[in-house]
């Protein structure tokens, strides 16, 4: 198994250029202006890319164009009001809490939680239709609220809802969230009359000068799921960032999910582990380069163990 691409038995290598490994690559436009009293009024619309093909999205046309981000927002005083597609509570959450951030191809977090094929959450990184309120921050305490509508008169795509909540204090973080799903859309298969999954997700980070700290605990429960999807899930993640020079740091992370059988089927029952080491060095504020290695072990039947090198460049503006 590589990074991102389950190979096949009679082919257990491969070699490629990948866009999508330390980072997702996307383009976009924002702004916004200040109106009377303060308020401020904005937008995004980002689309994911794939710089390696040119295809636009993260998985070509299984995405839409403007997958990353499509909303419009107020804020004030009060808080922050987002309309439109938008990152969800909990994926923000998940990647705030451990060293590779959002890296679908070598965040193990990421990878149990979001990831294709071995991803356990049903819905994606971002909701659609939805409706997001986020407090100010109230002495290091935030907290939000997000509605993603399913706007289905058959009733298959039903209201999903999801809250976080943070606190920093110097060093220390630590945030949570949860969501009740029962809507989806694309990339996600849409969902079903019935079908709900509830997952949350803790988090906690401590800097402690010499080298940052991340923990993470999370769980799935699902309903009205059949088969291989009928999977209640529970999660941890803990990992590093250790600064090794003035421009470079060393980045580990190990985690771990346990998947069972929401209907008592033990072959479904597994175990999931995946650890990531890298070096990440930055030749300037916008550029960095990295190398890491990732062992991925599905403790399944007619699964094998996974070693996956990986070099790159990131290049922000």
């Amino acid at each position: 198994q590589t990074s991102g691409t389950y190979v096949s038995a009679s082919n257990t290598r491969i070699t490629k250029v990948d866009g999508y490994q330390m980072v997702s690559s996307f383009i976009g436009f924002k702004g916004f202006e200040v109106l009377c009293g303060g308020v401020k009024a904005g937008f995004g619309s980002e689309s994911f890319l794939r710089p390696d093909t040119g295809e636009s999205g993260r998985f070509g046309t299984a995405d839409p164009f403007w997958s990353r981000a499509a909303n419009v927002w107020l804020q004030n005083s009060l808080g922050k009001l987002t309309v439109g597609r938008q990152g969800s509570l909990l994926f923000v959450n998940t990647l705030s809490f451990n060293p590779f951030s959002a890296a679908f191809g070598l965040s193990p977090a990421i990878r149990l939680t979001f990831g294709s094929p071995w991803g356990n959450d049903k819905s994606d990184s971002g909701w659609s239709n939805a409706l997001t309120y986020q407090t100010p921050n109230l002495s290091g305490f935030t907290g939000a609220l997000q509605v993603q509508f399913g706007e289905d008169a058959s009733k298959n795509e039903r209201t999903s809802y999801a809250v976080s909540a943070g606190y920093v204090s110097g060093p220390f973080a630590v945030g949570g969230a949860w969501q009740t799903l029962r809507s989806a859309e694309a990339p996600k298969a849409n969902l079903v009359a019935g079908q709900v999954q509830n997952f949350g997700m803790l988090g906690v980070s401590y800097d402690a000068g010499f080298a940052k700290f991340f923990a993470q605990y999370g769980a799935f429960a699902n309903k009205g799921f059949a088969g291989a999807a009928n999977i209640d899930t529970t999660l941890y993640q803990v990992g590093a960032a250790v600064p090794v020079t003035k421009s470079g740091k060393l980045l580990a992370s190990y985690g771990q999910s346990k998947e069972e059988s929401a209907s008592g089927g033990a072959a479904l029952d597994a175990k999931h582990a995946i650890f990531t080491v890298a070096y990440d060095h930055y030749l300037s504020k916008r550029t960095d380069v990295y190398a890491a290695y990732m062992l991925d072990d599905e403790r399944r039947t007619g699964f094998k163990k996974g070693h996956t090198y990986v070099v790159g460049m990131r290049h922000a503006f």
